[in-house]
Formats: C-alpha cells, structure tokens, sequence
C-alpha cells in the first residue's frame, strides 16, 4: 500500500481547515498556512488541498469558477452568496436522506446528494 507522506504542511492545512467555517479558496489557506510556515509554497498548498480532496478527507466544493473547500464532511448543504461568493452551511441531514430516499434509476445508484442554494446573505440582502 503507497501511503501518502503526512508533512507538517499537510498537517497544518488540515488544521486551518478544521478551524474555519468559511469554505476557504486555496489562496487564503495558503495565507493562513504561510503565517506559521513561511517558506510553504502556493503549489504545495494547491497540491495537498486537492490530495485531501481526491482522498475524500474533505470536500472540494465549485463556486462561481472556483474551488473552495470545507473540513466538514457531514451531510449538509450549502448556500451561496451571488453577490458576495460566500458560502454558509445549512445543516439539515433529514433533507440530504430523503432526497437520496426520492431518487430511482435503473441505471443508476446514487450514493451522495449536494444540495446548493443561491441567493444573497443577509449583509448583501441589507445594501442598496
């Protein structure tokens, strides 16, 4: 089995990301990471999101052209800020369940759902 290395870049991206709520791109991981490890570059950043991601240990989520990503692997959903691009997590398992209880295909078996919601939060809902 080719484990992956756990380096203390790796290990510090995975840190940042437990510790935020707000669906981070990979430039402001970088710039969080960077305050404890200045010499960590933007590609090993960019490198070891996208290994979490394709390992499954956290979500790799795309919004309004680009990537943005969440520790938080519970079924939840997400909304969307049109104006603003951030994103709030919405946390209702019970909707996730039926709508994977709702689906029938033949051809298909669905395992996950992800459910994005868009619309204006409340600080661009309030400007005029």
């Amino acid at each position: 089995m080719n484990r992956a290395r756990n380096t203390v870049q790796l290990q510090k991206i995975r840190e940042y990301l437990s510790g935020v709520k707000s669906h981070p791109n990979a430039e402001t991981v970088f710039n969080a990471v960077k305050k404890g490890i200045p010499s960590v570059t933007l590609a090993t950043v960019y490198r070891n999101l996208n290994k979490l991601a394709d390992s499954g240990e956290i979500l790799r989520l795309e919004v309004n052209g680009e990537y943005r990503f969440d520790a938080d692997k519970s079924m939840h959903q997400h909304a969307v800020c049109t104006e603003c691009g951030g994103i709030l997590d919405f946390m209702d398992v019970k909707l996730g369940e039926e709508m994977l209880k709702k689906f029938k295909s033949k051809e298909f078996m669905a395992e996950k759902v992800k459910i994005f919601y868009e619309g204006k939060c409340r600080k661009c809902s309030s400007k005029k």
